[in-house]
Order: C-alpha cells, then sequence, then structure tokens
C-alpha cells in the first residue's frame, strides 16, 4: 500500500459537477408516516393544484425552522406547515427570504375550511395559477 499526500486530493474535482435545485420545499413538524391518509391526501391536492407533482417535492421534517439553514436545498419556494419559526413569517402570505419565497400555514390537520381558503389564495399568487 503506498502512503498519499492528503494535500494531493485538494487538487481533484475543483469544479462543481453538478449543482441541483429544488423547486418546492415543503416543511414538515412531524414525519410523513404519522400523517392519517387524509392529511397526506390534502398535501397531494395542495401541490396538484399549483400543477407541482407531488414526486418531485423534496419533504424535510423539522418541528422548528431556521430559513437560512434551508439554503443549502437550493429551493424556490418553501412551504411550511406546523412548523415554529425562528424568522418573522407571517401566516398565509407570501414571503421573501434568503433568495426563496416562503409560505407557512398550521398543520396538515389543522387547516379549516377558511385558512385552506387563505392558503389557496396566496398559493395561487406564489404559483401563478
Amino acid at each position: 500500500m503506498t502512503n498519499l499526500d492528503p494535500a494531493a486530493f485538494s487538487h481533484l474535482y475543483q469544479e462543481e459537477l453538478y449543482v441541483f435545485s429544488n423547486p418546492v420545499l415543503v416543511i414538515l413538524p412531524k414525519p410523513w408516516e404519522r400523517y392519517g391518509r387524509a392529511e397526506q391526501m390534502l398535501l397531494e391536492k395542495i401541490l396538484t393544484s399549483v400543477k407541482i407533482d407531488p414526486d418531485s417535492v423534496q419533504i424535510v421534517v423539522q418541528s422548528t425552522v431556521q430559513l437560512e439553514t434551508l439554503k443549502i436545498f437550493s429551493p424556490s419556494r418553501v412551504l411550511i406547515f406546523g412548523c415554529d419559526i425562528s424568522d418573522d413569517v407571517p401566516f398565509y402570505k407570501e414571503t421573501a427570504a434568503q433568495g426563496f419565497t416562503v409560505i407557512r400555514a398550521e398543520d396538515l390537520g389543522l387547516l379549516d375550511e377558511q385558512k385552506k381558503k387563505n392558503l389557496w389564495l396566496t398559493l395561487r399568487q406564489v404559483f401563478g395559477v
């Protein structure tokens, strides 16, 4: 076995080979499996209503969110359901932060008809539907 100089590795592959952007990032306070079928279907309906394939979004589970930490996912839009947020993000309003757009709503099981309407109005504006 040969001894390799670790400094030699710093010169290999200096360019970024792949940069993936995430069009939509969904933040939930608990794992997807812990949501009932009705809540899962609601999220799927929300996404398809704005012409987003539910299979194309990335779901992140965090009970508390710091928007700055979401930059690593390179999102263009972030939907936050039921999470505490360290930043000042109002419910059901389009908020620009950290280079992406954020929409905050209550957790999926807590969305009544009025909250769904408020969410829909904001989603229509943000996604141009």
